[in-house]
């Protein structure tokens, strides 16, 4: 088994040495300490919180109680992170998640996710996202601070027996999660080939999305009209593009998921928050959402 790269703190510094500032880490850091139901936060992470946010302090304590306190309670997508399940193995064939070589002209790192076994029977919305975060888990504490991260799925493979399976609540768990809790910066959210029942996926999901998430939706009929926002070049060679093939670039992320079994497994473990050590009001699935 390998272990994590994990970014070197100094290299991030230099790169954004405008704004990330240690004095700034150092606060959030006395913070982090002080509430007792939170897990132990490194450095890193601490940089990852403050970046994606702008460097707004206030901001990255709020993503920090919403990351660990989501990863703690949310059962749909983080209570069944072991990639020697079934289920998961069965979302390693039916999904080809990428991790694009190449950032875009403005510095910004593209995922790519399709659909590769039709069969809906084999399709599991919860096991499809809990492996998928696994992935971008590792992508993040690798790669550290960037300017910002797109996603692209691409529907094609996506048929109406489908539709039934994109549980409501799991579909709100990961757009809460996406927009409260994950330490990116998201730049682009864009659906290629999309489906003729697309409007009624839309209903599903458009009351869980805030207006930010809203405007950096794209939907795309066909492929082309894409590459204004992504350049073709990097795209893999299923797509024309330059990079290697969907495949491979697939293989390569699975393949050194599976090897950072271990530390997945650990980290979960050990990331998670201890609602007995609350100060505050003790947080619920339900208040985590605004309802109560």
């Amino acid at each position: 088994m390998k272990s994590i790269q994990f970014a070197n703190t100094e290299e991030q510094y230099r790169k954004y040495a405008d704004e990330l500032r240690s004095a700034d880490v150092q606060r959030l850091a006395e913070w982090a300490k002080g509430q007792p139901h939170l897990p132990p936060i490194t450095e890193l992470e601490l940089m990852l919180f403050l970046h994606s946010n702008y460097y707004d302090l206030e901001a990255a304590q709020r993503t920090i109680e919403c990351y660990y306190s989501f990863r703690t309670s949310c059962k749909n997508l983080f209570g069944s992170r072991n990639l020697e399940k079934a289920a998961i193995h069965t979302a390693m064939d039916v999904l080809d998640l990428v991790i694009l070589p190449e950032l875009t002209p403005e510095g910004y790192r593209v995922m790519l996710a399709k659909i590769v076994d039709p069969d809906a029977s084999k399709f599991s919305l919860s096991a499809l996202l809990t492996f998928a975060l696994m992935c971008v888990d590792i992508l993040i504490w690798e790669e550290g601070c960037n300017n910002g991260s797109i996603l692209i799925i691409d529907m094609d493979g996506i048929h109406l027996g489908h539709l039934p399976k994109l549980g409501i609540f799991t579909l709100k768990d990961l757009l809460y999660f996406i927009q409260e809790g994950l330490p990116i910066r998201l730049k682009g959210l864009h659906l290629a080939n999309v489906v003729p029942f697309i409007d009624r996926i839309m209903t599903m999901i458009r009351p869980f999305m805030k207006k930010e998430l809203l405007q950096m939706l794209h939907l795309h009929t066909k492929m082309h009209t894409l590459f204004p926002y992504i350049p073709q070049h990097l795209l893999p060679l299923d797509y024309g593009g330059m990079a290697e093939s969907r495949k491979v670039l697939r293989d390569h992320l699975y393949n050194h998921t599976i090897e950072c079994a271990d530390h997945l497994a650990s980290y979960d473990q050990l990331k998670r928050v201890d609602e007995s050590k609350r100060i505050a009001k003790q947080r619920t699935m339900g208040n985590l959402f605004g309802l109560l």
